[in-house]
């Protein structure tokens, strides 16, 4: 266990880049986009971009905030205590990057410079070593940056009620006292597990295509898979054939993007389930662990955990070249 916490250390530090400063320019330029944004909109009376009346006239913000309804009010304090959490989406968006290419370039890198000579000369198996790569794209990469989005959220949904309140529009007792604004935070920190599983053949395959590949992983994990595709789909169209290519798409869109928070959504969409847009985190959330019950994520697992065993296997017999 202790090797194990030495080992993530060790990916965390290593690619510190992506797993923390990327989380914080991505951050940092949201914050100045949707903060910017709203003081922009609040200086000199936040007359620009308002057009709130039927002759499509300018309001400026102050007036636009003095015409809120008691009612209207209500509403839109509820919003903000569900829905604070999507100005972070970009940030989620950018994890699937980070921990692609990640996993493509980890098994690879260490050969590539050579640096395997000395891991391996530590009493480190290779199992440990690919589980902590895998445990750091599956579990550690994805706690960082929800901790970074729900940041991010907090410190712009702060800033509009700050800046409403300067208008006379008082938010914070009816957003603080709203029981969604703490049940969403315990929401999307309960999407890593359901994350954690979906993501597996996609990490699992990436390091595989890391420890086999000699040289350019990115054409043979990418390129192989999608001339494939576009092979079979010449071949079919010169033969007349009815052959539908769908499914052929939807592997290797699984087995490449799954990396991707919310790639799920897709497969909660086939299954029928209509989300209620009042609630729509707590129907999302109890939908997506509903894919618990699924043949598709099962059977995806074990193909990322078969993955996982052949890239113990690889970095134990390829070469260092």
């Amino acid at each position: 266990m202790n090797t194990m916490k030495w080992l993530l250390k060790r990916e965390y530090w290593e690619h510190k880049g992506g797993y923390f400063w990327a989380p914080v320019v991505v951050s940092g330029l949201l914050a100045l986009l949707t903060i910017g944004s709203m003081l922009f909109m609040t200086a000199a009376g936040g007359s620009g971009g308002f057009h709130l009346d039927g002759n499509n006239s300018a309001i400026n913000l102050q007036q636009a905030l003095g015409s809120i309804s008691a009612s209207e009010k209500i509403e839109f304090a509820k919003g903000l205590a569900v829905g604070y959490p999507a100005v972070a989406m970009p940030l989620m968006f950018t994890l699937g990057f980070v921990v692609f290419f990640y996993c493509l370039g980890s098994l690879y890198d260490e050969r590539k410079d050579r640096s395997i000579l000395f891991w391996k000369s530590l009493p480190v198996s290779d199992r440990d070593t690919v589980v902590s790569k895998a445990l750091t794209a599956l579990a550690v990469g994805p706690t960082i940056a929800v901790a970074f989005a729900l940041a991010l959220s907090l410190l712009v949904l702060f800033t509009l009620m700050v800046l409403a309140s300067f208008h006379g529009l008082n938010l914070f007792g009816l957003v603080l006292g709203d029981k969604n604004f703490y049940l969403v935070i315990v929401q999307i920190v309960s999407f890593i597990p359901v994350y954690v599983l979906w993501a597996l053949p996609t990490v699992g395959y990436l390091l595989f295509v890391s420890a086999w590949a000699k040289t350019k992983p990115f054409l043979w994990a990418v390129g192989v898979p999608v001339l494939g595709g576009l092979i079979i789909t010449w071949v079919n169209a010169l033969a007349g054939s009815p052959f539908v290519l769908e499914r052929y798409w939807a592997v290797v869109g699984r087995g490449l993007g799954s990396v991707f928070p919310g790639s799920w959504l897709g497969q909660i969409g086939e299954s029928g389930v209509s989300v209620n847009p009042d609630n729509a985190i707590s129907l999302l959330l109890a939908n997506t662990y509903g894919l618990l019950s699924t043949t598709d994520l099962w059977t995806g697992v074990a193909v990322g955990l078969a993955f996982l065993a052949g890239s113990v296997k690889m970095r134990r017999y390829r070469d260092e070249g």
